[in-house]
């Protein structure tokens, strides 16, 4: 079984790796669309913040509950609506903003799951969707969705560098 050290620890290597993808990178590079698909590396950032508060929010109702909430589905029911709505809430962010974000975002999530007791941590099936426990559900949700973007990041810094 994922310990919650052992997801937390997962979390801030993909969180690295996506942050030394675009490390040197400057605001005007950072925030220039059509750099990944119609996105900026800035967009990209935005949709993983938003994923991630998404996430954040839905846990403590999640816990309690052993369901998602009505409005937290319907958000993910269509995820591409979802994504452009999130991101173009975010636009008017700087990059370093859009960056600030991820960190309050990650922050609030830390604070939330260290506050749970090893009961908790430990449940199988701690909501209606979910079969396993929360520390594998922090994996598949948010190292996994980070990860799928840091090699499109890495592409796209390759080139916007040259």
């Amino acid at each position: 079984m994922t310990t919650l050290s052992d997801a937390l620890a997962e979390l801030g290597r993909t969180r690295a790796a996506l942050l030394a993808a675009i490390s040197g990178l400057d605001e005007a590079v950072l925030d220039r669309k059509g750099s990944i698909g119609d996105w900026s590396v800035k967009n990209v950032l935005a949709h993983i913040a938003a994923w991630e508060a998404w996430v954040v929010q839905a846990l403590p109702a999640r816990m309690s509950t052993g369901t998602t909430p009505q409005d937290f589905r319907q958000r993910a029911v269509d995820e591409d609506r979802f994504n452009a709505e999130e991101v173009a809430e975010r636009e008017e962010l700087t990059p370093d903003e859009q960056l600030m974000e991820l960190e309050r975002t990650r922050a609030e999530l830390l604070a939330y799951v260290g506050g749970l007791d090893t009961a908790a941590l430990e449940r199988k099936h701690p909501w209606d969707t979910w079969e396993a426990t929360l520390p594998e559900y922090l994996l598949a949700a948010l190292r996994d969705h980070e990860a799928e973007h840091v090699e499109a990041l890495r592409i796209a810094a390759a080139g916007l560098n040259r």
